[in-house]
């Protein structure tokens, strides 16, 4: 059976289990399936239960977290209808949109992560500066909260799709637990850690985190995954309030995965495991780049994704009088970090290394650089079967130092209570820095499970230096040099209105204003000739070097402002104790930021007009009911997206990307409980078109990687103090991209765990992600693929192959 026919009967199955789930929903009473009668605290004025808030929304208790067998933080995200998480690219930098919003470039523009209701970033979508980065799961979170669309927009700032926030557990009830986990057939090492309980006359604390190391769930040869975080809340309850106050230490690095060569038809090439190896020489352990200038500089590629983050934050809530409610928060973050990845820029036959890179066109040999044979010119024989499979690649490093992206929030309003409505007005400023400097570098290396560097020859001569063709990018315009830095600043005031009109109608209204201003810098380096190892001659690599000149910097100085509104329509009808139904229409702004300078928006120190601002609009209808053995929420969805959007890190002339999408679908999340057996399934049914586009030949197409149907179904069997689950995650075909012209195959996988209670609070897990060793693929940089010798090609990431761990916990 082919993988697109397998995906519609799984799809079929899926969505049956559904229906049933929904007709078994009529059976009413107290159940915990979906937690309607849980209170949300995240995007509303005011808290309200699920059942009785007009907007669409999940919530991930631990449980439900620690059996989905989530490898990363943004594995996570699979388990939330219409939320689309491409978990590839190892445990951060990962792209996030909802509902066919499109991810035009990187990160999570439209929906903002939120830890304890305020933002991780004031901007999703930085490049190299993604907000999940900074945001890292672990055993202190209570709760993990989605709402999606309606007052999302207007209960914070850049974010009109949805918020996602992470809700720390606080101490009210005494206890903790304590942990290990090892990888079975990975290297990976965790310990995790929490401890909370009230303490003296209303005073309560909680303490918790982890750490880590390992080699993590792909084979790179060295330890890529290292450190930990430490969060701490201490609370004090008053008869009318409470005080909060909390920190967290976050310094952390995991291995980058960006796109590396896969057959076009979604399988391994021969030599090249997908599921388990990674396009990383262990040469790039030490890079040496320029330094912007003409000095040099030293990183590697073991930093990954590295990421420090303290923070502090506080929340104060009183009830000044019987019906007015003072509620303040705010969060100060110091953010910093590196970005370094190997992304497969290109990929060529080794018997012509003449094209893989700028500046080879003379190039008529190759040798690896060290290691066995290093220097020895390989035989026309040698490269033909080179690995088993005769290719070389070029290999781009993202070299990154994030030496800013600190940020500021504070949110503070006022409630005022009437009999049967209620009236919040409030104030929330905010500030973010994006200081990111750019040292991209040009290598040769061939294609295989431990990857290695090459030196390119011109018969007898040496090309290249330790396989470097360039102390840049010039395949990709001399693009890859920046010293970018952008300061910004944002104003919110906005007003809420919830009303009862009767016993079962209820009908929310709120509207905020946004304003902000931005000043900064976004040079480029230029091509210059850089003697950095002073030996009186120019290579190759030194050639095609970069520097970045103090008049570049002086040039490309420019400030902006924005100004829009954004509003959300609500209303929530109760059928009867156990259903509702409830309806929406939201309209709401998110400012760009670095996205401007790389898309080219910036003219003259000012940007063009209609790129700072973009919109989304969304009209939400939904049904919700929860019984003894079965219960469904479910949401039907129109949204329209105005983008203005850039991709300039890809090697296309055509960097800006204006669009405007349109996306239709309905979103499921359902459950069943079997006695033992409990049943948990969502879907996100979604039909996307380009409406409008800077590139007409695109205009109706479906926007890139967006699938018709993504779903995640769960079952799960306890019996005495054990438990057992497995977790079938899919999406049908998707387009490489907007173009239309090369299909991403859809896949499934499945993830299942045993739970083996065998004392009071002591549990012994083994967990499996990928049970079958799936290849799934998330994205894919060609919209035709590379033919090389009969064979095509492209640069893709798929989902890592299966992973078994073990663990031990005790709770106390």
């Amino acid at each position: 059976m082919s993988t697109q026919n397998t995906n519609q009967v799984l799809a079929k199955n899926v969505l049956s289990f559904m229906v049933a789930s929904a007709i078994a929903g009529f059976a009413h009473a107290e159940s915990t399936g979906l937690a309607l009668e849980e209170v949300l605290v995240t995007g509303l004025p005011t808290q309200q239960t699920k059942m009785d808030a007009s907007v669409s929304s999940t919530t991930l208790s631990p449980e439900r977290v620690e059996n989905s067998v989530a490898r990363s933080t943004t594995e996570i995200f699979l388990a939330i209808p219409g939320v689309r998480s491409e978990a590839s690219a190892g445990e951060s930098n990962t792209n996030l949109s909802i509902r066919g919003i499109p991810v035009a470039s990187g990160g999570g523009k439209f929906m903002q992560l939120h830890e304890d209701g305020l933002p991780v970033m004031q901007y999703g979508d930085v490049i190299v500066g993604n907000a999940d980065n900074y945001l890292s799961y672990d055993w202190t979170v209570s709760q993990i909260q989605a709402v999606k669309g309606g007052t999302s927009a207007t209960l914070a700032s850049n974010s009109p799709a949805a918020v996602i926030n992470f809700v720390s557990k606080t101490g009210e009830e005494e206890g903790g637990s304590v942990g290990f986990s090892t990888g079975v057939d990975y290297d990976s090492n965790r310990m995790d850690f929490e401890y909370g309980s009230p303490f003296s006359d209303g005073w309560m604390f909680h303490v918790g985190g982890y750490y880590r190391t390992g080699e993590g769930v792909r084979d790179t040869g060295f330890n890529g995954n290292k450190g930990g975080q430490l969060k701490l809340s201490i609370k004090k309850e008053f008869d009318r309030g409470y005080v909060r106050v909390y920190g967290k230490v976050l310094d952390d690095k995991t291995t980058t995965y960006l796109p590396m060569p896969m057959r076009a038809g979604g399988d391994s090439i021969t030599g090249f495991d997908a599921l388990k190896s990674s396009n990383i020489p262990s040469e790039l352990l030490a890079i040496q780049t320029g330094d912007g200038g003409t000095g040099v500089r030293h990183s590697s590629i073991g930093d990954g994704s590295s990421v420090k983050s303290q923070v502090i934050g506080g929340q104060i809530q009183f009830d000044i009088t019987d019906d007015l409610i003072l509620s303040e928060k705010f969060r100060v973050a110091q953010n910093s970090g590196k970005f370094v990845g190997a992304f497969s820029a290109n990929i060529g036959a080794a018997s012509d290394p003449s094209g893989i890179a700028s500046g080879l066109g003379s190039a008529n040999g190759l040798a690896y650089a060290s290691g066995k044979n290093a220097g020895e010119l390989l035989s026309a024989s040698d490269l033909a079967n080179l690995n088993g499979n005769g290719l070389i690649q070029n290999i781009r490093t993202f070299d990154n130092d994030i030496n800013s992206l600190n940020n500021f929030s504070n949110d503070i309003s006022l409630t005022k209570q009437f009999d049967s409505w209620d009236i919040t007005a409030g104030y929330y400023t905010a500030s973010q820095a994006i200081d990111i400097n750019w040292y991209w570098q040009t290598y040769i290396a061939d294609v295989a499970d431990e990857t290695r560097l090459l030196n390119a020859y011109e018969d007898d001569a040496q090309l290249t230096t330790g396989g470097l063709v360039a102390y840049g990018a010039p395949d990709w315009g001399y693009c890859c040099y920046r010293d970018t830095a952008l300061e910004t600043n944002l104003d919110a005031v906005y007003i809420a209105l919830n009303a009862n009109i009767n016993d079962d109608l209820s009908v929310s209204a709120s509207v905020r204003s946004d304003s902000g201003d931005a000043i900064g810098h976004y040079a480029f380096g230029a091509n210059n000739s850089v003697d950095f190892d002073g030996n009186g001659e120019i290579s190759l690599a030194e050639s095609q070097a970069q520097t970045i000149s103090q008049a570049s910097i002086a040039g490309s100085q420019y400030k902006y402002d924005w100004a829009y509104t954004s509003y959300a329509l609500g209303a929530n009808y109760l059928l009867n104790d156990y259903s509702a139904i409830f309806a929406n229409i939201s309209d709401g702004g998110r400012a760009n930021t670095d996205r401007l300078g790389d898309g080219g928006f910036i003219v003259d120190g000012t940007v063009v007009d209609g790129a700072v601002e973009n919109r989304v609009r969304q009209y939400e209808f939904g049904y919700k009911r929860e019984g003894d053995y079965a219960g469904i929420f479910a949401t039907a969805f129109y949204v329209q997206t105005d983008d203005v959007n850039s991709e300039g890190t890809n090697g296309s002339t055509l960097t800006a990307r204006v669009r405007e999408y349109e996306s239709t679908g309905l979103e499921l999340e359902t459950f069943a409980n079997l006695g033992a057996v409990t049943l948990l399934a969502n879907a996100t049914w979604t039909q996307a078109e380009i409406v409008s586009s800077n590139d007409a030949s695109l205009i109706g197409n479906t926007p890139r990687r967006q699938a018709d149907l993504v779903y995640s179904t769960t079952a799960s069997y306890a019996w005495s103090d054990h438990s057992a689950g497995l977790t079938l995650i899919g999406t049908t075909d998707s387009y490489a991209q907007d173009a239309n012209d090369y299909t991403l195959d859809g896949y499934n996988y499945v993830n299942g765990y045993v739970n083996f209670g065998l004392a009071d609070g002591f549990t012994v897990s083994l967990a499996v992600n990928n049970i079958f060793d799936q290849i799934g693929v998330t994205e894919a940089e060609e919209n035709t693929p590379i033919s090389i010798s009969g064979a095509d090609y492209v640069r893709a990431r798929s989902i890592a192959g299966r992973s078994t761990s073990l663990s031990v916990k005790y709770q106390f």
